[in-house]
């Protein structure tokens, strides 16, 4: 993560105990503007290098579902007092992903304007001034103007005055994975979509696209491929910034026969020339186990077999939904396991680009008893030696009615040593509403989270940002403020 000084006057400021705060009952920030009784979906969010915050998600408060966009200047301590409208098709828009650089913005998802059938096609927009000023018209990548093919699942990733937005397409038959760039900052994007699996095009279902890439114009994408029969897990990397990508792709999950047992959902992190992948795996057995590869010439060379992130025997409990983060040499692999019973979140590291592991065993964020609480869909942020590793937290459910928190746990010192006592990110009263697809960011010893957020009946979306370790705080409003939104 970059780093930037204002960031931690700004939010000590902001989240002060004011007035206002009293008012609301709450220290977080609301950043959508939907009415009361409009759903505000799928928050994607990015950070520029001095701070600023972008975030983007659907809602239909204009009777058609859609993407909007708003963004804060100073780390999350205020937003825009009014949402940006980025789609403008009459039809429905979803599933946004979102990239930024500098102050270039970019903007992906599925729209389907185009054709009578409304399949999706992968619609773009962007910013070259932080986000002040968007293109009048959203522009179709995927270059199938009458609607005839779905197109889904984007994702972006920006470095210099380059992007690329890749996704599944099913324009020849069964999904494949496609690749578009802009070299310029988006005023000019590929004449046409580049095809990154190399099977028979359409012949077998490609899915779940990562992509990362660096300023020298090394592209890598990871996919989950089931041209075996299961899914496995495929890899394929371009030297001409995504211009061309090779030949021959990759299967990078290795051990059994291709196709014989399930892959899912790849996660590419960069970090100078290394390159990782982790994913979730059923090679032994029902209970998914996680495993990890990685490359350390940009893609080029890869391990012949996988890693097993676990330390715990192979299949022996359900391990799911890893995130990956990497700097230096250093990558860092979190996820979800029920060994205990409840899913807990568990955290493994290698200090040496994942030629070995740096702890025997991988540590457990929570600090409640093991097993105790359910723990789903961990997040990690990185910032040198500051490491934050976020969970949806369900401890305080006590009703049963699949009401969370956001909890974290955090090192100073690299992973040395952890906190005795999880943090609260959100406040609100404790298992109180939901608290869902949820991102984290780390800058200057503050960490600041975006979530998806029930407490007001529908869902809305929320931003909080406060010094590394400091709790949520929830004010029980009084009187007609009980009632505000």
């Amino acid at each position: 993560m970059s780093r930037g000084d204002p960031l931690i006057t700004v939010l000590l400021g902001f989240f002060a105990c004011t007035p206002d705060a009293v008012d609301e009952g709450t220290r977080d920030v609301r950043v959508d503007h939907a009415s009361k009784d409009v759903e505000s979906l799928a928050p994607r969010s990015c950070v520029n290098d001095s701070g600023k915050i972008f975030v983007v998600w659907t809602d239909e408060r204009e009777d058609v579902d859609a993407v909007w966009l708003n963004m804060s200047a100073d780390g999350g301590g205020t937003f825009l007092a009014q949402d940006t409208l980025l789609s403008h098709g009459k039809v429905a828009a979803a599933n946004p992903a979102i990239a930024c650089v500098g102050d270039r913005v970019y903007v992906a998802w599925e729209d389907k304007r185009d054709g009578e059938l409304e399949y999706e096609n992968i619609y773009v927009q962007w910013s070259d001034d932080a986000g002040r000023h968007w293109q009048k018209e959203d522009l179709a990548i995927d270059v199938d103007p009458d609607g005839l093919a779905v197109s889904i699942a984007p994702s972006v990733f920006a470095v210099g005055d380059r992007a690329w937005v890749v996704w599944s397409d099913q324009l020849n038959g069964a999904y494949d994975i496609f690749v578009s760039t802009t070299e310029d900052g988006g005023e000019s994007w590929s004449a046409a979509p580049v095809r990154v699996d190399t099977d028979e095009a359409g012949s077998a279902f490609s899915s779940h696209p990562s992509l990362v890439a660096d300023d020298s114009g090394n592209v890598v994408v990871a996919w989950e491929d089931r041209r075996s029969g299961a899914s496995d897990i495929y890899v394929n990397n371009s030297t001409d910034g995504g211009q061309s990508f090779g030949s021959a792709d990759r299967r990078l999950d290795g051990g059994d026969e291709a196709g014989a047992s399930d892959s899912f959902e790849p996660l590419l992190a960069l970090a100078d020339s290394n390159v990782y992948v982790v994913w979730q795996d059923e090679r032994f057995g029902e209970n998914s186990d996680i495993l990890m590869n990685y490359s350390h010439s940009s893609g080029d060379n890869w391990r012949d077999e996988a890693l097993r992130v676990e330390s715990d025997a192979e299949g022996i409990a359900d391990s799911r939904y890893p995130d990956l983060a990497a700097q230096g040499d250093q990558v860092l692999v979190a996820f979800q396991d029920n060994r205990a019973g409840g899913y807990d979140v568990y955290l493994r590291w290698s200090d040496n680009a994942g030629s070995d592991w740096a702890t025997d065993e991988e540590i457990r964020m929570e600090t409640d008893d093991p097993g105790q609480a359910q723990s789903y869909n961990p997040r990690i942020a990185l910032s040198g030696d500051s490491w934050a590793v976020q969970w949806q937290d369900y401890r305080d459910d006590l009703a049963g009615v699949f009401f969370n928190d956001l909890y974290y746990n955090y090192s100073v010192d690299g992973g040395t040593t952890w906190q005795s006592a999880d943090v609260r990110i959100n406040s609100t009263d404790y298992a109180t509403s939901y608290a869902v697809e949820s991102s984290l960011y780390l800058r200057n010893d503050v960490v600041v989270s975006i979530w998806g957020d029930g407490r007001f009946g529908s869902a809305d979306i929320f931003c909080a940002g406060r010094p590394l370790g400091e709790p949520s705080l929830w004010i029980e409003p009084e009187g007609d403020a009980a009632a505000a939104e």
